[in-house]
């Protein structure tokens, strides 16, 4: 379907087939880049692309600066053409790939602004607020009507109307925030910047004249890139174009699709992320007759129509207040029970985005603010263990088959570790350049910033770049060396190199550099493995040291939030969204569909050997029995929860306390060696051992009926040594008692979708 879109495409413009040949090869080289830097990029919704005639792509939110533009490029089927800062198509690597992918240039004020001579300030607040006095500048040779003076950080800018000499000048209105005012109002005013005015009418030429040949066109409303949680206000550049090119051609037929851009970790290699587009966008024919009038009806128009393409974009992206917010809503859309199977990554975006609609319109309710306290606690503990939320299940089974997963682990570490550790070595001044330059750009690109937060957007951008000349120029050092080696060969390499000695120098150059490709091969499918596997090898650990009786505790109350959590989210989904039933529906139908439309060979490698650990994990566990009592407790849940229904909530009797920094310092002194072989094996007891705190109780909302004496009996507990007795002194004195209550099993929390029974990622 791509290939007949590009195709018509084709036919419908006037541009010579090498402009097309070299765009589609530049194309094809950058996504097979960018799919290789991420592990999965999922699409939702690209079926909604229109096939044919003129589009604008308005995308956001921006946080993966040239990284962003080739995701939709991956997705979008048809040929985009996205508008690229001047200050970029200036650099003499980007400005090349910008003009071979046909990028349109525009000129930014801010790439202009340049420092003004001297300071500034307001000498009457109240009576003259458009009035500015300039101390020692030269306002008649550096600036003129129509310009503009910023201020530090972006506090505060103004339109300058009239210059009446070097020292003072008129704006056209007063610069009202707080933060202005405070910079503008010292006795010894402020530094300022001039903005001058840019004319942007070849740009916008060149945008309608790609319009009119039925093209397609990629813009990044926000202005630039950013690492916020939230959208920055929305330029009114894609509205302008989109009313002008409409109100010039009638008969274009425009449509703006909103496209939300949203990933796991947008600056780490080998992460995830997903492109979800929206209903595309008419230009209504009222407001392009609005626009035609000029004026303030044009303003009106662009105003409007910027409206609606803001609430597209809110449909396919996630916004929140502050990086915390997203973090609750998060963890709740995990302990959220949908349907008994588990989500696609893109379905898992979609159900965030109802969350965080939802969480908006309740967050005053007082159900909502105590689960998201609760959720809060939770999340504390996870950070305590070390572990994450879908690494809970993993601690339901006893010491025994956790001991032979452990066991089990490790050796396919050991594998995966010796099979990649030839490729890592040769990378890792790769690793090491990369990492310490796409810092020190982050850190320059943070101070000339006024909106970046860290600066995270431009990490990946930089990481693949620097990765791209350094790769090679690496392998091309390694290849040489091989050929000096067998051709100067001392004395005990002669056997070594016996084979190949009489290779020419060209061949053996051609191998090494060959050598050296598969070895970081092996090293990336291995590698990563390898680290999954050594995230996936800590909840055994904890089940090793605290027994099965500590970290089920954990995994109740899991079930317990995550019920209430469904139980609520269900009561008062209906309200939101009207299609929603507070029984199960099939997610295909209440989130879409959801694909993973990029894949590679080293995907497909990985999930290979996968497959092969996991089938020799499934044998081990059904020699073992099946994970014993743990196996039991999942199917009473499910029993209870199929002839029960939907439980009454109820709410939460405790509250876990916060571990104090001298618990976590008394803590972390200890290796976990150490406290292994200081306590004793657990001894068989007739009722539910007390709970030995590691430091704080877990946050339970309803356990079995126990009440933790002061003093534990020597006989039920487990015997610590004094050693660790006097460094957990401190900890074991915030035990909690619990009182009673009976806890009402259900069916286990759907957990993320993952290659596996315990999640590796």
């Amino acid at each position: 379907m791509a290939g007949e879109t590009m195709q018509s495409e084709r036919q419908g413009t006037n541009l010579d087939e090498e402009t097309f040949f070299i765009y589609d090869l530049f194309r094809m080289f950058w996504t097979r880049v960018v799919g290789l830097f991420f592990r999965e990029i999922a699409e939702r919704n690209a079926h909604l692309i229109p096939r044919t005639g003129p589009v604008i792509f308005v995308v956001a939110p921006h946080h993966n600066q040239f990284v962003d533009p080739v995701i939709l490029l991956m997705h979008a089927v048809r040929r985009v053409y996205f508008l690229v800062a001047a200050a970029s198509m200036r650099r003499r690597f980007i400005g090349f790939y910008g003009r071979c992918m046909r990028g349109i240039s525009v000129e930014r004020q801010q790439d202009l602004a340049k420092t003004g001579t001297g300071r500034i300030r307001v000498d009457d607040r109240y009576g003259e607020p458009t009035l500015i006095t300039g101390l020692g500048t030269r306002f008649l040779a550096e600036i003129k009507a129509g310009m503009k003076v910023a201020l530090p950080k972006g506090v505060g800018e103004a339109k300058v109307v009239e210059v009446l000499s070097d020292s003072q000048l008129v704006v056209a209105k007063e610069m009202k925030e707080l933060a202005a005012m405070e910079l503008l109002t010292r006795a010894d005013g402020t530094s300022f910047k001039v903005v001058p005015h840019v004319d942007q009418d070849e740009m916008f030429h060149s945008v309608y004249q790609r319009l009119n040949n039925g093209e397609c066109v990629g813009i990044f409303p926000e202005g630039g890139s950013h690492d916020r949680t939230e959208m920055l206000p929305l330029k009114a550049g894609a509205t302008i174009m989109a009313l002008g090119a409409t109100a010039a051609n009638p008969e274009l037929g425009l449509k703006i699709v909103p496209t939300g851009l949203n990933y796991f970790h947008p600056s780490k290699f080998r992460s995830r992320a997903v492109i979800d587009f929206g209903q595309p966008i008419d230009i209504p024919p009222e407001l392009v007759e609005q626009y035609r009038k000029g004026g303030a009806a044009k303003r009106e128009a662009c105003d409007e129509l910027l409206r609606v393409v803001s609430e597209g974009l809110k449909q396919v992206t996630l916004n929140t207040p502050d990086y915390e917010t997203l973090k609750m809503v998060q963890a709740g859309r995990r302990l959220y029970q949908p349907t008994q199977h588990s989500l696609t990554m893109a379905q898992q975006v979609e159900l965030t985005r109802r969350f965080i609609k939802g969480y908006s319109v309740y967050r005053d309710l007082p159900e909502v603010k105590e689960l998201r306290d609760r959720i809060e606690d939770y999340n504390l503990q996870l950070r305590y263990y070390g572990i994450r939320d879908h690494q809970v299940e993993t601690m339901r089974i006893g010491r025994a088959e956790a001991g032979a997963l452990f066991v089990w682990r490790l050796l396919w570490l050991l594998i995966m570790g010796l099979v990649a550790l030839p490729g890592t070595v040769l990378n890792l001044p790769v690793f090491i350049v990369t990492g310490v330059v796409s810092k020190k750009k982050a850190r320059a690109a943070l101070a000339a910033s006024t909106v970046k937060v860290r600066a995270r957007d431009v990490i990946a951008t930089w990481k693949i770049l620097i990765a791209l000349g350094l790769v090679p120029l690496l392998y091309t050092t390694y290849s040489v060396l091989a050929v000096l080696f067998v051709r100067r060969a001392p004395l005990w390499a002669v056997d070594l190199v016996a084979g190949i000695a009489d290779w020419s120098s060209s061949r053996i150059y051609l191998w090494s550099w060959m050598l050296a490709a598969f070895m970081s091969y092996t090293a990336l499918v291995f590698g990563e493995q390898a680290v999954d596997i050594v995230k996936s090898v800590r909840p055994l650990f904890l089940t090793l040291i605290l027994g099965e009786e500590h970290t089920e505790l954990l995994a109740r109350q899991r079930e317990e939030l995550s019920d209430d959590i469904t139980e609520l989210v269900n009561e008062l989904g209906p309200k939101i969204y009207p299609e929603f039933s507070n029984t199960r529906v099939p997610v295909d139908v209440l989130l879409g569909d959801g694909k993973k439309t990029h894949d590679n060979i080293i995907n497909g490698s990985a999930d290979a050997f996968h497959r092969k650990m996991r089938e020799g994990e499934q044998a081990l566990r059904q020699r073992m029995g099946g994970g014993g009592s743990s196996s039991n407790l999942r199917q009473d849940a499910e029993d209870a929860s199929s002839t029960s229904g939907l439980r009454q909530r109820r709410p939460s009797k405790y509250s876990f306390s916060p571990p104090t920094p001298r618990t976590m310092a008394t803590l972390n002194s200890i290796s976990p060696l150490e406290f292994l072989t200081s306590v004793a094996p657990p001894q068989t007891a007739q009722h539910p051992p007390p709970h030995h705190s590691m430091g704080d109780s877990p946050d339970c909302d309803e356990v079995e009926t126990m009440e933790l004496p002061a003093d534990p009996p020597n006989t039920k507990t487990a015997q610590v040594a004094p050693s660790a007795v006097s460094r957990t002194s401190a900890a074991a004195s915030q035990q909690q008692q619990y009182q009673g209550g009976t806890p009402a099993t259900t069916g286990p929390s759907t957990p993320e979708p993952q290659n596996g029974m315990f999640d590796f990622s």
